[in-house]
């Protein structure tokens, strides 16, 4: 059932290929820029309806950058070869998802409203480009200058497309790779002295001198550099990597870096230096001559193993470089970008909001919340009240989840019920198998979802899962 409409999604979306979203019997993405109006909690609509679990058709989305195999492994289908990045879950109005009833499909929003957070798969197969969100004082003062000047929401120079904030955290399904955050200056320019690149060393000369906010000054220098000297620094720095690819540590004084200023930094990880030319290999060829390859090396590049998150704060320069994911954001489109893109850079604005401060990758383990008979609950903790992310393991017998928005399967077989406040199946509920209809019910089925299967909870309910899988459940914050 649903997995044959996405299967059907998802022939349509490569085949056709002549828009960024697409969805089975929906018109194709609106122009980016559309604005996210409300953040309603779930349940914001007023149906008057009991709450049901019913399922939910994703929109795909067909960036370049991203895998044309990650997704359709999960969901079931056959790749075609075009790309595939991301699965949106949710009732973003640039791609707002669909729940299918008997009297066929309807928009999610209307039974929940306009949720605060959209829910994703995320396949890169190349990175993405660096960028920064801002917080919400920033989105709001931003957004209401942009409307001053008359920009249209879909003019490539608009910064802000609504006034909300855009945190985002990433869990890693497979080995995920991310550059999250500004690195500690000395280790980054052991990396750039140990490539050996003259112009290179020139423009991170600024951490020597402010190891604080010196990053502000080398992205500033990087991306107004003019076009000719900023291929030039490109190429060399390419050239250099692919010395260094596989480069082993240094065993002597003698094979160690030239210090980089008066200090000098410490000495040179050899580590650091061979997964720095082989990011730089990898953006380049992605990212043809674009300067954003040597900004990259600015930031604290890590692989997340499966079940890490990584969560993005307002103001933290990241980009997200390879793998598969489960992603949660607030409902916002607001992308300041800072390389690795042909799209617009607002250098101004960028270093505006920018944090430039030296900080650790912000990698989340997940939290456990409860280990019973029926499986595990994992949390990702964030400081943020627009959505929480939690992780199901379901290991046959009877787990309750709280109040999921969202549900999305990764593995296995689960089935979804709507419980009472005593914690039992509420009165009368049946088999997966019983239609659902579109007015009250007075018992609502309980939804069995099967590997890349999403449902959507239409109010806020208490739900038990059974079964053997893995669920990831999104929800507002408390």
């Amino acid at each position: 059932m649903a997995s044959i409409a996405i299967g059907y999604f998802l022939r349509e979306i490569v085949t056709r290929n002549t828009s960024p979203a697409a969805h089975v019997r929906v018109p194709p993405r609106a122009p980016e820029g559309t604005t996210v109006h409300s953040s309603a909690a779930a349940g914001g609509a007023d149906t008057g309806r009991r709450a049901r679990v019913l399922p939910l058709r994703g929109v795909l989305q067909g960036y370049a950058w991203g895998s044309p195999t990650a997704i359709p492994a999960l969901l079931g289908v056959p790749p075609t070869g075009d790309p595939v990045a991301e699965l949106w879950l949710g009732t973003h109005p640039v791609a707002p998802g669909l729940v299918e009833t008997a009297n066929g499909v309807r928009p999610a929003a209307e039974f929940v409203g306009a949720l605060p957070f959209l829910l994703k798969l995320l396949a890169a197969d190349r990175a993405l480009s660096l960028q920064v969100h801002p917080d919400a004082t920033q989105a709001g003062a931003g957004f209401a200058a942009d409307e001053a000047a008359g920009l249209a929401l879909n003019d490539p120079l608009r910064r802000y497309r609504d006034p909300n904030h855009k945190p985002e955290l990433i869990v890693a399904l497979t080995p995920f790779r991310a550059l999250a955050g500004i690195r500690d200056p000395a280790r980054t320019l052991a990396v750039v002295t140990g490539f050996g690149v003259p112009a290179l060393t020139a423009a991170f000369a600024p951490l020597v001198t402010d190891p604080r906010a010196g990053a502000s000054a080398v992205l500033r220098t990087l991306l107004t550099m003019p076009a000719a000297p900023a291929k030039a620094l490109v190429d060399d720095l390419v050239a250099a990597a692919r010395r260094h690819v596989g480069a082993p540590a240094p065993t002597s004084p003698a094979d160690r870096a030239e210090p980089a200023g008066p200090a000098g930094p410490p000495d040179l990880d050899g580590d650091d230096l061979s997964r720095a030319a082989d990011l730089v290999g990898r953006l380049a060829a992605a990212h043809p001559g674009d300067v954003g390859t040597a900004a990259a090396l600015l930031l604290n590049d890590v692989t997340l193993a499966p079940g890490e998150g990584l969560f993005q704060p307002a103001r933290l320069l990241h980009a997200y470089v390879d793998g598969l994911g489960i992603e949660i954001m607030a409902a916002s489109d607001n992308v300041l970008r800072g390389g690795l893109t042909p799209k617009h850079i607002d250098v101004d604005e960028l270093l505006r909001i920018l944090d430039p401060t030296p900080s650790d990758a912000p990698v989340q383990p997940p939290r456990p919340l409860l280990t019973g008979p029926g499986g595990e609950l994992h949390r990702w903790d964030v400081p943020v009240v627009d959505f929480a992310l939690t992780e199901a393991v379901c290991t046959g017998g009877a787990l309750a989840v709280g109040r999921p928005t969202v549900l999305l399967a990764v593995d296995g077989q689960v089935t979804a019920t709507i419980t009472g406040p005593d914690g039992d199946p509420v009165a009368g509920a049946c088999t997966p198998e019983r239609a659902v209809t579109d007015g009250d019910v007075d018992d609502p089925p309980p939804l069995t979802l099967r590997r890349g299967e999403s449902a959507l909870v239409t109010a806020p309910s208490d739900v038990v899962l059974s079964g053997h899988g893995r669920v990831f459940l999104a929800a507002p914050g408390d």
